[in-house]
């Protein structure tokens, strides 16, 4: 689960912190997932960013896909860094930047985090920690000029002198441009394998235009999830009877286009499904059989009714940019209603093409009081002031991005204010009180001719 991000000189961000650790307020308390133990921390499951267009929402879902992505692709020799810093400070552009963020993952509490420009990775740290204490696992600093320099905590003390020299050995093998923590996991050293693992198989980052992989696949298997996307789909009114998986044809029309016009990916591919996504709006997952007989080719269909009651198929690009946009974030609901494992959403703009009172059901079904035990968070940023209602939210799981005079983003929660819990915070929030609202002038006042 996600404690707290810290960010500077990120993007839009000279020094932003966004915190995901529970206030000492009462209402709502099925919202937080308990601590476990003294050392442990109670942690909010949801939180909402709000903010005018180009405050910097949508900078902190990237500056997550951005260590996501150095932490789990790495970089080609030679290849520069992707960091953007702030460049409306002639101070900041020659400083690099720093993301640091605290999870936990089990029963451990960690802090990763590096500082980079686009050259070489300045110096990047991995630690342990609970309320009252802090352990280094490694701290590695790369200079200017020479090969990277590690510090490795105590723990290496009980590991045997050919493995620390292993570590060490590494470490002085690790690019400037590189992150240690993945060098490892090319090494196939297993030591810092469980931060590596949350980056992989804990955090999920959605944007407006991601799909989730192979649930076509999924629905042809799992009569759970099948049953779960009638439900969400009939809930929302969307005149959809049926979403269920078909198998095309290879040798159909639609079967022999995407074999020439994947031939190439599928000959080359030896993953076990394969997605394709079309511009023309198709999705299709290709499933490799292990005896390396011809792949299956599915896709995912709806069905209407006709006025006489005869079940109408349709192809996903056929329905409204709503309804494809609940189709993308339904299986992001049944993994936090349903699912034991850990999961981190990171969504960026949740409502988009979505009605807000559809919003405020799949906020619902994650925020149940069965679901407090579970692992999971979602975070999104959204202009959705639907949400906005402390009869819903606690004031902890509302924050706000504001861009400063300077330019720079600010990160800061409704908890800060300490509205009364009877407050119209919705309309507060339009007059301006909270701030990270666009300050509109008069439309007449616009002289456009």
């Amino acid at each position: 689960m996600l404690i707290r991000l810290r960010l500077e000189n990120l993007y839009s961000f000279k020094a932003a912190e966004f915190s995901m650790v529970a206030s000492s307020e009462r209402i709502h308390p099925h919202h937080i997932h308990p601590a476990r133990t003294r050392n442990d921390v109670r942690l909010a499951r949801f939180a909402a960013i709000y903010g005018a267009n180009a405050a910097g929402k949508s900078n902190l879902v990237r500056a997550l896909g951005f260590a996501q992505d150095l932490v789990l692709r790495g970089l080609k020799p030679e290849a520069k860094i992707p960091v953007e810093r702030f460049r409306l400070d002639p101070a900041y552009r020659h400083r690099p930047a720093t993301i640091a963020l605290e999870f936990k993952l089990g029963q451990i509490l960690y802090e990763y985090g590096f500082e980079c420009d686009s050259t070489r990775v300045h110096r990047e740290w991995l630690s342990t920690f609970t309320r009252k204490t802090e352990q280094l696992l490694f701290e590695r600093h790369t200079p200017p000029e020479g090969k990277t320099q590690i510090k490795l905590g105590d723990f290496a003390k009980k590991l045997s002198e050919d493995d620390k020299k292993f570590l060490e050995f590494v470490a002085r093998g690790t690019r400037p441009n590189q992150l240690y923590i993945h060098e490892c996991i090319e090494r196939n050293v297993e030591t810092f394998a469980a931060p590596y693992h949350w980056f992989r198989h804990i955090l999920t980052i959605v944007t407006p235009d991601s799909h989730p992989l192979f649930i076509e696949f999924e629905l042809q298997e799992n009569e759970t999830i099948q049953t779960f996307f009638s439900k969400i789909l009939n809930a929302a009114d969307t005149g959809i009877h049926r979403i269920i998986t078909q198998q095309v044809d290879w040798d159909s029309p639609e079967g022999e286009w995407i074999k020439a016009l994947w031939q190439d990916e599928l000959t080359r591919n030896s993953d076990e499904m394969v997605y394709l996504h079309l511009q023309s709006g198709m999705r299709f997952t290709i499933v490799n059989k292990a005896d390396g007989t011809e792949p299956i080719l599915l896709k995912l269909v709806t069905t209407h009714l006709s006025s006489d009651g005869e079940e109408m198929f349709f192809d996903i690009y056929e329905e409204s940019d709503g309804t494809k946009r609940l189709i993308d974030l339904i299986p992001i609901v049944h993994e936090l209603v349903y699912s034991d494992e850990e999961r981190v959403f990171v969504v960026d703009e949740i409502g988009r093409s979505l009605h807000p009172q559809l919003v405020r059901i799949l906020v619902e079904l994650h925020l149940r009081a069965d679901n407090q035990t579970h692992p999971s968070q979602l975070v999104t940023t959204t202009h959705e002031t639907h949400l906005l209602d402390l009869d819903l939210l606690r004031r902890d799981e509302v924050w706000f991005a504001e861009k400063q005079p300077d330019g720079a983003t600010d990160l800061y929660s409704l908890y800060d204010f300490q509205p009364r819990y009877d407050k119209n915070v919705l309309q507060d929030y339009l007059q301006g009180r909270y701030g990270a609202i666009p300050f509109l002038g008069n439309a007449r006042a616009l002289k456009l001719h």
